[in-house]
């Protein structure tokens, strides 16, 4: 496979996983969750500080041309919302970076077992909001009811030994009818300079039909967040 089939292939790959047709249902104010009262509730802190700034997958697209090199940006709104926060996350190509191939916006609820719940929710017309990670005024005609929660795509995060938060969606309730696939899974794993997104879709046959290359795109704080 020559260079370009290598390029193409790697932005299949990444486009695919946003262009996801999930059921979307009008926002509401917080999901239910287990009924667990016994149990502390989980806390947002580290994971939001964590969560937060600007990523680029640059040093795995250089090193693995199964993967297009691209940017996240992620930026805490809304705040003062108790046992609720909101983050804003656009990503883009780094050969178009003005015109982001995804917007969403991810809810973060405690939970109690130790958990903490990922909604992920659309905004309409999303292509009014691109750029609001370096102008976060644009974001101000936007409210929490404008938004649609991607129904059956939450993530449950749970910090493991090693410190990171990782979390997948429930296998067969996240629906998708793109590239003949009928069910994605989508795992997350989130680290104090690192993300990584992992997308695996499947049709009603459990056959794996397209997804994110090896172990998921790898997106590293950049240098300049770290003081370095």
């Amino acid at each position: 496979m020559d260079s370009t089939m290598r390029l193409m292939a790697a932005l299949c790959g990444l486009l695919c996983s946003c262009l996801i047709w999930a059921e979307s249902t009008p926002f509401v104010p917080r999901p239910g969750v287990p009924s667990e009262a016994a149990q502390p509730q989980a806390s947002l802190a580290p994971l939001l500080d964590w969560f937060s700034g600007d990523f680029a997958n640059a040093e795995q697209a250089r090193d693995d041309d199964r993967f297009a090199s691209a940017s996240l940006r992620l930026m805490e709104i809304w705040p003062g919302r108790p046992g609720v926060r909101w983050i804003y996350a656009e990503q883009s190509l780094a050969e178009r970076a003005p015109r982001p191939f995804r917007q969403r916006i991810y809810r973060f609820s405690e939970a109690s077992g130790g958990r903490i719940l990922m909604s992920e929710l659309t905004m309409p017309r999303a292509t009014d909001f691109a750029g609001a990670w370096r102008q976060p005024e644009l974001l101000d005609s936007l409210t929490p009811q404008q938004l649609s929660l991607r129904q059956g795509c939450e993530i449950w995060l749970h910090r493991q030994p090693s410190g990171e938060y990782q979390g997948h969606s429930d296998i067969g309730r996240c629906t998708t009818d793109f590239g003949g696939a009928s069910t994605l899974v989508q795992y997350l794993w989130i680290g104090p300079d690192r993300v990584r997104l992992l997308d695996r879709a499947y049709d009603e046959g459990g056959k794996l039909r397209w997804g994110s290359p090896g172990e998921g795109y790898l997106y590293l704080r950049k240098m300049t967040e770290r003081g370095e």
